[in-house]
């Protein structure tokens, strides 16, 4: 499956992905819905997606980052935070909860994945005296992304086929604690490149969240975006041809629409599978096709 992601703004030299880690989050969740349950210890089965859009009478419509349907008929709301947790977010997680409660009439949790500090973050949110919010909290510093990376390394030498948990490790461990961020993620993005170890569909899930990734990491240095693109090689150098384009382009006019020519039935097919799963505006923001075109599909 293949995934372009749209540039949203540039200023001089610095760019910026369109919502990159709500990007992120998704992507992810489409593609490792049941690899993040299990990152997260939780043995239940997803077995699908629910809408992210609440619309509530007297309360403007509300997108939450992802929704996962679990065997015992529960929603998990799992929320994507670049940094430290703070007040107005956990009641905007809060409210979340309590909204698709309302909607859905089934029992709701709320996982927070959070690329911040457990020390620095507010855990609670106090509704009042006797009602408080409290979700599940996951920190990416956390997890020991070394040891992970050694640990895939060791199966790749020892010829062990590499688990879904391992693909999924491979996008976040420039993320995890105990690495170095760049350096981790040349590492990650080259063995992601062996085809020996991965097939296109393997890799195509893997990259296009790397992609992310990379900018993630990169921080607005567009020398190193650029090193990160060349390493991060896809559907036989597309991808690099693409932000190069964008580079050398000095696009201004805001996040750019669509998809170049030849990608435009693929994004179409993306967009068909995504319905129902994502609101129409999600997937609008991660196909780059327009909103009318994914209503006609």
């Amino acid at each position: 499956m293949y995934v372009d992601i749209p540039y949203s703004k540039r200023y001089g030299e610095k760019m910026y992905i369109n919502k990159r880690y709500d990007t992120l989050q998704k992507l992810v969740l489409i593609a490792f819905a049941q690899e993040i349950l299990r990152a997260m210890g939780d043995t239940r089965e997803v077995v699908g997606f629910y809408p992210t859009e609440l619309i509530i009478p007297t309360f403007r419509s509300k997108f939450m980052d992802g929704v996962l349907e679990l065997d015992d008929g529960t929603l998990m709301n799992v929320e994507f935070q670049t940094g430290d947790l703070d007040g107005d977010f956990l009641l905007r997680c809060a409210q979340y909860a309590v909204n698709l409660r309302v909607v859905s009439g089934r029992h709701v949790e709320t996982n927070i994945v959070s690329a911040g500090s457990r020390v620095n973050s507010e855990k609670i949110a106090f509704i009042s005296k006797y009602f408080h919010f409290e979700p599940k909290l996951f920190f990416y510093s956390e997890f020991d992304g070394l040891e992970k990376l050694i640990n895939i390394k060791n199966k790749i030498k020892n010829q062990e086929k590499l688990s879904s948990t391992d693909h999924y490790d491979l996008i976040f461990i420039p993320l995890m604690g105990n690495v170095d961020r760049v350096k981790a993620a040349f590492e990650v993005f080259d063995i992601v490149n062996d085809e020996k170890i991965f097939n296109e569909d393997e890799q195509s899930q893997i990259k296009q969240c790397q992609y992310v990734v990379a900018d993630i990491v990169a921080d607005g240095d567009v020398d190193l975006l650029n090193e990160f693109m060349e390493r991060i090689t896809m559907f036989a150098g597309f991808l690099v041809e693409r932000e190069k384009a964008l580079v050398e382009s000095g696009r201004t006019e805001g996040r750019t629409e669509g998809i170049v020519e030849g990608r435009d039935e693929k994004a179409s097919e993306i967009a068909a599978n995504l319905k129902g799963k994502l609101s129409i505006l999600e997937i609008s923001e991660i196909t780059g096709l327009s909103v009318e075109k994914i209503e006609k599909l």
